[in-house]
């Protein structure tokens, strides 16, 4: 996604997908790819990487025959179909025992990267797998990620002890410098930040390199300086996500997910590269021309139909004892197939679901002739049958030296949260809408909860049996917002993509949330909540469900899960307005007694709780306490600005990457200690007589102290 265009671009597409009906087939339509069987001479029914070079760019002429020839073709009405390898065979797994376990030959043997768990100080989504994002720890520092800069903070003492930019100064009288040239190299977007041991990772994207720039830092505990390790280019499209992250620690391991247009594959100097940055005197050596990513030999064939691919390619790199002196070095593969894909990680493996759900043609798919009523509301469409919903491939490559396995599924995840493995299975909540007959995103969506032992991983492509989905029911809204927790999956819903309170004039908002005890999916129980839901967080087993019944401001449901689900109580902010729609910009702690804190960056007025990505404004933090029995009670907010004090210190000046992207705000506790960060500011806090009190505060703008 090019974060240049989203601003105008992407707010337009989801407008018009929110409200624009399904386009007819006419009689000019190309034929839907996954209709198309003459494709099936670009799939394989197994997985299996291209021999040579000489086979992948045979693939890629023969790819650009079939785009002449489909301008050409004319539609026709025919079944939704998936490659050849999925019309035959017999299922894999119809009952669990029948799927290879524990010790089979398909069990992931993970390398020494188990033993040492990332700690996370931020939600994310699975233990021991530590997810980017703008706030980390080591030792006793915090560090913060902004502008383009690392902030070091030592908590002991709460003083900033240093702010090094990631970006690179150029020298100011180079020769050939024009007036208007920069006076910076390196990337336009500094956005995720991750640590291992005294490291600090910095992913960003550039584009003037067209590369995923990797900046790697090392922190000395014992003077709070950080140092820079070097700095390395990966050759990509840009790999932002509105919700999901595109870097990973697993152990000692760096998992980067970065996704290449199959145009950058038919000339072999222009394909992707991983080098070391040099500085502009010795960028004509060897060193300085890079290594190839990929060569074909690691790139799987496509086993899914499609004329538009993408090579969505996976990177785990050791990062143990890496030095100055050591290269990035990284295993990576590449999978073709659809442009729409999630991903996810757990500490097992990497998983990969790519789905024909985005497709450029889905809106032109037959055997639809009217797509609303006549009124402009959504029809009451009886649930898809499994043909009519779109074929998906879910790849999953171990952490460690095995090679990948693929099976065939149908439908897509709402995000890299409706996916989760556990105890040997892999589980998914699977949008179920069908892809024939569809008004965008007005009409209410259809769920599945998919159940599969990861034994059943394999080269050779097939599709899971029918009895691996569970039908599940509909939140009756458009939206869905998802989240595991442990052995219950939790959702619910909204009617758009925004998160904004409704109107003045709006009738009283509510919502259903469908909570799905994955042992036992066909149980799901379905509670009425008397607010829409704009975010699913887990705090501590329990879920909790943040929305808006009017505009007077947001109420947090508490949904108990033990034997049964059911609401544990609810709290209501007056005034106050989620503004941070990212799952890292909530966070919650809960004691073995049952005590807990809940923060969310919050706003006072609803007009400004827009929580598009682009947002850059400074939020407050809200804070609220649960008691043992699950009771919520709110315990006020943290100003970011409190009177009279200015956000930035009027010698600071931002360079570069000065929109925030991925957030400005994030509860942090730590040790027993509550912090909060809020723009430039990290705030300590305690609950005194159960309200939050500010003790300390630090001006990360401020000029470092002088030493």
């Amino acid at each position: 996604m090019v974060r240049g265009l989203l601003t105008v671009g992407m707010a337009a597409s989801l407008a018009a997908c929110a409200s624009a009906p399904a386009t007819p087939q006419t009689a000019s339509a190309p034929l839907p790819a996954i209709d198309d069987k003459r494709l099936d001479q670009t799939t394989s029914p197994e997985l299996v990487p291209y021999a040579s070079e000489g086979e992948f760019r045979a693939y890629l002429r023969s790819l650009e025959r079939l785009r002449d020839r489909r301008e050409r073709y004319t539609a026709r009405s025919s079944e939704i179909v998936v490659a050849a390898a999925m019309q035959g065979g017999d299922p894999l797994c119809e009952k669990p025992e029948d799927c290879p376990g524990e010790g089979g030959v398909r069990d992931v043997i993970v390398t020494g990267s188990r033993a040492a768990a990332p700690t996370s100080i931020t939600n994310v989504q699975t233990a021991g797998v530590d997810e980017g994002d703008i706030v980390k720890q080591i030792g006793d520092y915090l560090l913060v990620l902004q502008d383009g800069r690392i902030f070091a903070i030592n908590v002991k003492t709460m003083q900033l002890t240093d702010r090094a930019d990631v970006y690179r100064h150029l020298p100011p009288d180079r020769p050939g410098k024009k007036r208007w040239d920069d006076d910076f190299d390196g990337a336009d977007w500094y956005d995720e930040m991750l640590v291992q041991d005294d490291h600090v990772i910095v992913t960003a994207y550039s584009y003037k390199d067209d590369a995923t720039e990797m900046s790697i830092f090392k922190l000395d505990q014992a003077s709070g300086k950080v140092a820079s390790e070097g700095v390395f280019l990966i050759t990509s499209d840009d790999y932002y996500d509105v919700d999901n992250y595109a870097t990973r620690i697993v152990g000692d391991t760096l998992v980067v997910y970065t996704p290449y247009a199959l145009d950058q594959f038919e000339e072999r100097d222009a394909r992707p590269i991983l080098r070391r940055w040099l500085p502009e005197a010795e960028r004509k050596t060897r060193q300085a021309r890079g290594t190839p990513l990929l060569d074909a030999r690691s790139i799987y064939k496509p086993v899914l139909r499609t004329d538009d691919p993408t090579v969505h390619a996976i990177s785990l790199c050791p990062l143990g004892g890496f030095d100055s002196k050591r290269s990035l070095e990284c295993r990576t593969t590449g999978f073709v197939g659809p442009r729409k894909a999630e991903m996810f990680v757990s500490p097992e493996a990497v998983y990969l679901w790519t789905s024909a759900f985005g497709d450029r043609e889905w809106w032109h798919l037959p055997g639809c002739d009217e797509d609303q009523a006549e009124d402009g509301a959504p029809l009451d469409r009886p649930r898809a049958d499994r043909r009519d919903v779109a074929p998906g491939a879910l790849y999953r490559l171990p952490i460690g030296s095995r090679a990948p396995g693929v099976v065939g599924v149908s439908g897509a995840p709402y995000d890299h949260l409706s996916m989760d493995e556990r105890d040997g299975e892999f589980r998914a909540l699977v949008d179920w809408r069908s892809i024939r007959c569809r008004s965008g995103y007005a009409e209410p969506a259809q769920n599945a909860f998919l159940k599969i032992r990861t034994g059943v991983f394999d080269t050779i492509f097939q599709p899971v049996a029918d009895s691996a989905f569970t039908p599940l029911p509909s939140t009756g809204k458009a939206i869905v917002e998802n989240r595991f927790a442990d052995d219950w999956l939790v959702f619910g819903g909204r009617n758009g993509w925004s998160g904004d309170p409704p109107d003045p004039d709006t009738p009283p908002q509510s919502s259903k949330v469908v909570a799905v005890p994955v042992k036992r999916p066909k149980d799901a129980l379905v509670i009425d909540v008397p607010h829409n839901i704009v975010r699913t967080e887990r705090v501590g087993n329990d879920v909790i469900v943040n929305g808006y019944r009017d505009d007077r401001g947001l109420t947090l449901t508490l949904i108990g899960l033990g034997k049964d689900a059911h609401i544990l109580s609810s709290a209501f902010l007056p005034d106050r307005y989620e503004s941070e729609g990212r799952s890292h910009a909530f966070n919650s702690i809960v004691d073995e007694a049952g005590n807990g804190i809940i923060g969310l960056p919050t706003v006072k007025l609803s007009a400004e709780s827009r929580r598009w990505w682009w947002r850059s404004d400074t939020s407050d933090l809200s804070f609220l306490t649960k008691s043992p029995t699950g009771q919520l009670a709110d315990a006020g907010a943290l100003a970011a600005t409190p009177d009279d004090q200015v956000e930035t210190d009027a010698s600071y000046i931002c360079e570069v990457s000065c929109i925030d992207w991925y957030g400005n705000s994030r509860p942090v506790f730590l040790n027993g200690r509550i912090f909060g960060l809020m723009g430039t500011s990290l705030v300590e806090a305690r609950i005194d007589d159960d309200k939050i009190r500010e003790i300390a505060r630090i001006d990360l703008t401020a000029p470092l102290p002088q030493r």
